[in-house]
C-alpha cells in the first residue's frame, strides 16, 4: 500500500470519529454554491466512490466549507482503487482544488505520489449461449480490453478492444475491432466526448449502438446530451450487416430529469439519414423511399424500495406502419461483481413493432430471430456472483410476431452467460 493510500485511509478514520470537531473549528471559507466540484462529488458519490459525511450522506442541497469538501475528497482518495479512469480524474482535479486543505489533513496529492503510469488497463470475457426454438443456436466469446488514459486535469482518454469469436467454428464470424476509441473532457461549458463510443440513450429501448461523432453533455438535474455523427454499425433498422455498404447519420437530443433521489423521466429525438440513398435489400434502409426516419421516445426508471425498481419506456418512428415500441420491466437487488453471493431476478413485457426501433438494447427481441417479424411478450432472467468478478446470467423470452402475415405461433428464446472481468 502507497504512503497515499496509507496517508487517505487515515484521513477518512480520523474524519468520521472526529468530523463535527473539525467543523466546529472551520477556519475556511464556504465553497461558492455554483462551484464546479459540488457536481464533480455528486456524480462521486452516485458511483459509490465517495461517501460524503460521516452518516454517509451527501448533502448536496446545502454550500459547505472548503474544508469540510476537503474531507469528502479525501474519503474519495482512500476508495481511488475502485474508481475509474474518468472518476479517478475528477478526484485529480478536486485535489488540486482543495490541495491546501487536504495538506491540512495530511494527505498529500502531489504529482510524485500518483502511479508511474497514466494508463489503466483492465478487460471482461463474455461466454454467451443463445438459442430460438425454430433457428439455429450460437456460442460465442467476446473479449474486451478497456484502456483508461488520463491526458491533463480536464481530458481523459478511453480505448476498448474487442474480440468476437464463434466457438462453433464457421468461417467469417470472426474479428477484431477498436470498437471505442474517444477523449472527453470539459468544452465550452459542456462535458465533450469526441470520437468512437456507445451510445444507448435512456433505457436502450431504440437504441444501443457505437457512434462515430460527438456528444455534448451539460446539465445536473436536469441533463441534456446532444450528438451528432455515424453510427458505426451497419444492421440498424434490421438491415444485413454483411451485405449492408453505407452508415446511417445520426442526430439526436435527449433529456433525463432527476424528478427525485429515487425516480429519473427520461426522453428522447432522433433522426436516422441514409444520405447516400442506396437499395438495401430490395428497398431502402426504412421500407420504403424516404431516406430519413425520425424516431421520439419518453420513459421513466423508479427505485420504490431498497430493493426493488420498475423501468419503462415508450416509443414511437415515423413509419406507415409497425412503428411502436414500448415495455416495462421490474427488477429485484441485481448481481454486483464485486460482491460474492449477490443477486438479480427480472420480468418484462416489451412489444417491439417491426419499424420502431434502430437498434433495441434486448437480446433476442424479436420473434424467429428477425426484425421483420416485430416482437411482443415477457421475459424473465437472473443473475448471481458465485465468486469474485465472476457473473452468471440466465434469461428467457416467449415472443409473438407483431406484423399481420406473420401468424399468431410464439418463439422462445434462451440465454445464457458467464462474464468474467480482470
Amino acid at each position: 500500500m502507497n504512503k497515499k493510500m496509507v496517508a487517505s485511509l487515515a484521513a477518512a478514520m480520523v474524519l468520521g470519529i472526529a468530523g463535527t470537531s473539525f467543523a466546529a473549528s472551520n477556519p475556511f471559507v464556504d465553497v461558492p454554491a455554483k462551484h464546479w466540484s459540488y457536481d464533480a462529488v455528486a456524480k462521486l458519490a452516485n458511483a459509490g466512490i465517495v461517501d460524503g459525511y460521516g452518516d454517509g450522506t451527501f448533502r448536496g442541497d446545502k454550500t459547505i466549507s472548503r474544508y469540510e469538501m476537503a474531507q469528502i475528497v479525501a474519503k474519495g482518495l482512500a476508495h481511488s482503487d475502485k474508481a475509474n479512469a474518468e472518476q479517478k480524474a475528477s478526484l485529480d482535479k478536486l485535489s488540486v482544488e482543495f490541495a491546501e486543505e487536504l495538506e491540512g489533513l495530511n494527505v498529500r496529492v502531489t504529482k510524485l505520489e500518483k502511479n508511474s503510469s497514466t494508463i489503466k488497463v483492465s478487460g471482461e470475457a463474455r461466454l454467451q449461449y443463445e438459442d430460438f426454438s425454430d433457428t439455429a443456436n450460437g456460442l460465442e466469446l467476446r473479449t474486451r480490453i478497456h484502456l483508461d488514459g488520463t491526458i491533463n486535469d480536464q481530458w481523459s482518454y478511453y480505448g476498448r478492444l474487442q474480440s468476437e469469436n464463434n466457438l462453433r467454428g464457421e468461417s467469417g464470424d470472426d474479428k477484431v475491432t477498436m470498437d471505442n476509441a474517444y477523449v472527453k473532457g470539459q468544452l465550452f461549458g459542456t462535458t465533450a466526448t469526441i470520437g468512437r463510443f456507445d451510445y444507448v440513450p435512456n433505457n436502450g429501448l431504440m437504441i444501443d449502438s457505437t457512434l462515430n461523432g460527438v456528444n455534448l453533455e451539460v446539465g445536473n438535474v436536469l441533463k441534456a446530451n446532444v450528438f451528432y455523427g455515424k453510427d458505426n454499425n451497419k444492421d440498424t433498422w434490421g438491415a444485413d450487416e454483411d451485405t449492408a455498404t453505407k452508415h446511417l447519420e445520426v442526430t439526436g437530443l435527449t433529456l433525463n430529469y432527476d424528478a427525485s433521489a429515487a425516480t429519473a423521466l427520461t426522453g428522447g429525438y432522433y433522426q436516422f439519414k441514409n444520405k447516400d440513398n442506396d437499395a438495401l435489400n430490395n428497398g431502402t434502409y426504412f421500407g420504403s423511399n424516404d431516406d430519413t426516419r425520425k424516431v421520439w421516445e419518453a420513459g421513466f426508471n423508479t427505485k420504490f424500495s431498497k430493493n426493488w425498481a420498475l423501468n419503462t419506456s415508450y416509443g414511437q418512428s415515423d413509419a406507415d406502419t409497425e412503428d411502436k415500441a414500448y415495455y416495462a420491466e421490474f427488477a429485484y437487488k441485481g448481481a454486483d461483481q464485486a460482491e460474492v453471493g449477490s443477486y438479480g431476478a427480472w420480468v418484462n413485457y416489451r412489444h417491439l413493432e417491426a419499424n420502431a426501433a434502430p437498434s433495441t438494447t434486448f437480446d433476442g427481441p424479436y420473434a424467429f430471430d428477425s426484425q421483420a417479424n416485430g416482437g411482443k411478450g415477457y421475459e424473465v432472467g437472473v443473475s448471481y456472483t458465485p465468486v469474485l468478478n465472476a457473473v452468471l446470467t440466465v434469461k428467457y423470452a416467449n415472443l409473438k410476431p407483431t406484423t399481420d402475415g406473420s401468424g399468431s405461433e410464439k418463439s422462445k428464446y434462451y440465454l445464457a452467460q458467464a462474464e468474467f472481468f480482470f
